[in-house]
């Protein structure tokens, strides 16, 4: 029990796994988890890979409406979205190319109808994505600072003052940050960096364990004010077999 105390459920990456995310979502309702109370946080990476990152994308615009207090969060992977779409307008096919063969073609057949043939892409592929999810995308901050936590999509980088990371560092960084026990003075709450069981110690809490739609779906308990020695909730729903 939080005893009173701000409580979090932090998820890991859910790039557009729709299915998952739902059945987690229920289940943490059924174990008492209040949507009003208490606060969801998505780590980033919401889009790519998977088959549903329009519905994802639509789910979390309806819970931000719904529940203002829960914490939306830029990933790399909305990133590559946004510069993707810039780089389409532009020309620039080789920068386009990274996003599309990273998770970008699942995500962009997500948004095409039941049934439809394929549009010519060359017809710009970001015609048939919701220009109000692109909207909503562009404006998910990358960090969240909490007293006794920092979630941030990729981490943080040592030694620097939380408010001085550089903006690229929050949703790209991995070794230096992964491989630091550097003390932030707040435990940091991450995803990106693949891990096959949430990595969880004293300093930091690694949730992406649904990396290229193998894996599972993990949410994590965090109570404010706990003990960084205490032990975490977690709980997960495995990928749908594709």
């Amino acid at each position: 029990m939080s005893d009173g105390r701000a409580r979090y459920f932090a998820f890991g990456d859910l790039h557009g796994h729709h299915r998952e995310l739902m059945a987690l979502y229920h289940r943490l309702l059924a174990s008492g988890m209040d949507p009003d109370r208490d606060t969801l946080v998505f780590l980033g990476d919401h889009v790519d890979s998977g088959p549903d990152s329009r519905r994802v994308v639509s789910q979390l615009m309806a819970w931000q409406i719904a529940h203002p207090h829960w914490i939306f969060l830029m990933g790399n992977h909305e990133e590559l979205l946004l510069n993707a779409r810039e780089a389409w307008a532009s020309g620039d096919r080789a920068s386009f190319a990274r996003w599309w063969t990273q998770g970008g073609e699942a995500t962009w057949r997500s948004y095409l109808l039941p049934g439809q043939p394929d549009p010519p892409v060359e017809e710009s592929p970001f015609a048939t994505i919701d220009a109000q999810h692109v909207a909503w995308l562009e404006q998910l901050p990358r960090i969240h600072v909490t007293p006794s936590y920092v979630f941030v999509h990729a981490g943080v980088r040592p030694g620097i003052p939380l408010a001085d990371n550089d903006p690229d560092d929050l949703i790209w960084i991995r070794d230096e940050f992964i491989q630091s026990d550097w003390d932030w003075g707040k435990r940091v709450i991450y995803g990106h960096t693949p891990v096959t069981e949430p990595l969880i110690m004293r300093n930091k809490i690694g949730l992406n364990t649904l990396p290229r739609n193998v894996g599972k779906l993990t949410v994590v308990e965090l109570i404010e004010g706990a003990d960084p020695d205490e032990p975490v909730h977690v709980a997960f729903v495995p990928a749908e077999a594709s």
